[in-house]
């Protein structure tokens, strides 16, 4: 049996090879340390359709001249390959074609020459940008977010994160702003340095005015992203200028929520757009973070304050009297007393309600007020005051109490019984203490004996 005899197959490199392949000429220096050039020796036809050139406009000619603007780092993948005598992988960004490159280059055996073949990486490259750009965008979100989840001094804590968030996005400025759908206010920010702060100006702003526009981005997008702040001139002129005296060209504005309801937003201005990280989604993922902290440091704000406050008037309660008391008992300085016993309370409640009766105390301790301020002014429980005042002369203290009474008379609406008493040495608080509730006692005695109680129950609270 004959056996089939098959002639070798060469191919066309040309137009056979299926992805663009170059071979280059390497010219070296004087010295033969650097590439200064190379020439175009072979091209093939996807190549060409890769560059967009035809094969005569490239054969013999200068790597130079047909690319002015070269990149440096073909020349440097030329030497290694040549003088190393080995094959390089890599994938680059060339600026001649605009396209992402995975190469491969490698010696020409016996000559001078190296030999390049390319695949397009935009898609590959895309790909693995997308990855990149998701876990470092995740790993920062994941810092911010430790920052803000540690324990310790609030204030300190918000500005560490935002010093953290700033040394990522490249912001000009970082902010947070606050609002109550009435005003908003700027209560925390970042500045780079050189860029002048805006947290003194930005306080206590109408909200409809200064924020009440964002809330149409929100309905589109999950923050306020302005890439160009132009795009408000016309459509909110307001708005419009106040970035443009602050200097701001472009921001994010991402909100945070309490319940569903917009409490504030995390603003950078001026950020540095980058392929590397996603700044909105960082922005977000802070915001929540942010939202989250601002919550709870309210919330113990909130329970502190109860804790000394009275929540019915908002002056001090019980137990903050009950401090202040163990407090001056320990030190010996002059101490004023007075007692005070809203008149008629019993009676608005039994014809007006509990409500009445509330706002009645309301206005009692907005009152006592006038006069007195209101870290000195107590309230012991149901219709009774007391006020502390530490280091008065009996003078200043007799001269207090006398406008005080004054004003109670002159207010025509409310009536308050008094007492009042004076102690130089406040080891003998609870002295003073007694004595001024018995006066007020008193006053109120004299009070009901002097007015008819039928009358102050079809008028009750107001002098008769």
């Amino acid at each position: 049996m004959k056996t089939k005899q098959f002639n070798e197959y060469t191919p066309d490199a040309y137009q056979d090879i299926p992805v663009p392949y170059a071979a280059y000429e390497v010219l070296l220096n004087a010295e033969g340390t650097a590439v200064i050039n190379t020439r175009y020796r072979y091209v093939n036809e996807e190549y060409c359709r890769l560059t967009g050139k035809r094969r005569e406009e490239l054969i013999g000619r200068l790597f130079l001249d047909v690319y002015p603007e070269k990149d440096t780092r073909w020349f440097d993948y030329c030497y290694r390959a040549l003088r190393q005598n080995q094959r390089i992988h890599d994938v680059v960004y060339s600026t001649e074609i605009g396209h992402w490159l995975d190469f491969t280059i490698g010696p020409i055996s016996g000559t001078n020459m190296v030999a390049y073949l390319f695949m397009m990486a935009d898609e590959e490259h895309a790909k693995k940008m997308l990855l990149t750009r998701e876990k470092m965008t995740d790993n920062i979100s994941l810092s911010i977010s430790k920052i803000l989840n540690k324990s310790g001094n609030y204030e300190e804590t918000i500005q560490a994160a935002l010093a953290e968030l700033a040394e990522w996005i490249a912001a000009d400025r970082l902010y947070i702003l606050e609002t109550d759908h009435i005003t908003a206010s700027n209560t925390f920010e970042w500045c780079r340095e050189g860029v002048e702060p805006q947290i003194d100006t930005l306080q206590d702003k109408t909200y409809e005015s200064y924020l009440g526009g964002w809330e149409s981005f929100l309905e589109t997008d999950t923050s306020v992203v302005l890439d160009d702040i132009e795009i408000l001139r016309e459509e909110d002129p307001v708005d419009y200028e106040n970035l443009k005296r602050q200097g701001i060209q472009r921001l994010i504005a991402s909100p945070f929520y309490d319940e569903g309801k917009l409490i504030g937003y995390l603003g950078a201005d001026n950020y540095e757009v980058s392929e590397l990280v996603d700044t909105q989604k960082i922005l977000e993922t802070t915001a929540y973070f942010l939202g989250t902290r601002l919550i709870n440091h309210r919330l113990v704000k909130r329970l502190q304050h109860l804790s000394y406050y009275d929540e019915l008037t908002d002056v001090r309660n019980r137990h903050s009297l009950q401090e202040t008391v163990n407090r001056l008992l320990k030190e010996h300085t002059s101490v004023g007393i007075i007692y005070a016993d809203v008149n008629g309370l019993k009676g608005v409640n039994d014809t007006g309600g509990h409500g009445a009766g509330d706002e009645l105390l309301r206005q009692a301790a907005e009152l006592i007020q006038k006069m007195v301020s209101k870290e000195s002014v107590y309230r012991e429980g149901g219709d009774e005051f007391v006020i502390v005042i530490p280091d008065i002369t009996e003078e200043d203290f007799a001269a207090l109490q006398a406008n005080l009474s004054a004003e109670i008379r002159e207010n025509g609406k409310i009536n308050i019984a008094l007492g009042h008493s004076w102690t130089c040495d406040s080891a003998k608080i609870m002295e003073a203490i007694r004595a001024a509730d018995q006066a007020m006692y008193q006053d109120k005695a004299n009070y009901y004996r002097l007015h008819d109680r039928r009358k102050n129950r079809s008028n009750p609270g107001e002098p008769q």
